[in-house]
């Protein structure tokens, strides 16, 4: 398999420790654990998809259609208990052996937790990798980002905003953030990033209680230029 290979050559760079960084259809770096919210996307899309023991990574669908890639594969694992977020300097070496070794260029910012949790390692890897060649994605909830982030933005090819509900009751319901305003917060970052000319996404998992529809019709008025639906599997 070519995540095999890929997961290999990974873990054979000399900058690589567990539970920063693995790969799916690219590099993913993984800045933090931490994130506004108890809950993450994988476990909106239900509990079958969020078991450890399903082995499910969260790929995006559109991405790789009809394939389950196994967690053992991709190398996603949260980082070891009492080790440090990596540095912004750790995620540059990494990211530019990554793509020595390989030629491939494609990175993404998305993790255990929200990589904008650790906004700043975020922001500084971003200044840090200019000249690299790199190719930046990042998939965030888009809550609480400072104006230096929205500024590092420019850098990114693209956002992917996961908004899982069109209204703040149901998105806290969801979510379950650690404090009030998320929803709105996370609606403010979608307008603003889409104003300063970011290409925006928004994702929403398709399920049974949630009107996507009503999402959809949110994040168009928000500014985003793609909209796009993960599976659901209760």
């Amino acid at each position: 398999m070519v995540a095999s290979v890929s997961l290999s050559t990974l873990h054979s760079l000399p900058s690589f420790r567990p539970g920063i960084a693995y790969v799916l259809d690219a590099l993913y770096l993984a800045p933090t654990s931490r994130s506004p919210c108890a809950n993450t996307m994988r476990s909106c899309r239900g509990s079958t998809f969020a078991r450890t023991a399903e082995g499910l990574a969260p790929l995006p669908k559109s991405r790789v259609t009809k394939t389950k890639v196994e967690a053992s594969g991709s190398g996603f694992v949260p980082l070891p208990k009492g080790s440090p977020e990596p540095t912004s300097f750790e995620l540059n070496q990494l990211l530019r052996d990554w793509i020595a070794a390989t030629n491939s260029s494609r990175i993404i910012f998305q993790g255990e937790g929200d990589p904008l949790a650790a906004q700043g390692v975020v922001v500084d890897t971003l200044l840090l990798a200019s000249g690299s060649g790199a190719a930046f994605r990042l998939n965030t909830l888009g809550v609480g980002v400072n104006d230096e982030t929205f500024e590092a933005l420019k850098r990114v090819d693209g956002v992917s905003v996961f908004l899982p509900a069109a209204e703040a009751e149901k998105y806290d319901d969801l979510m379950k953030p650690l404090s009030p305003g998320c929803f709105e917060d996370a609606c403010a970052f979608v307008e603003r990033a889409a104003a300063s000319g970011v290409r925006v996404e928004v994702t929403a998992v398709d399920r049974p209680d949630v009107v996507v529809a009503d999402v959809e019709k949110l994040a168009k008025s928000l500014g985003a230029s793609d909209f796009r639906t993960r599976s659901w599997l209760g």
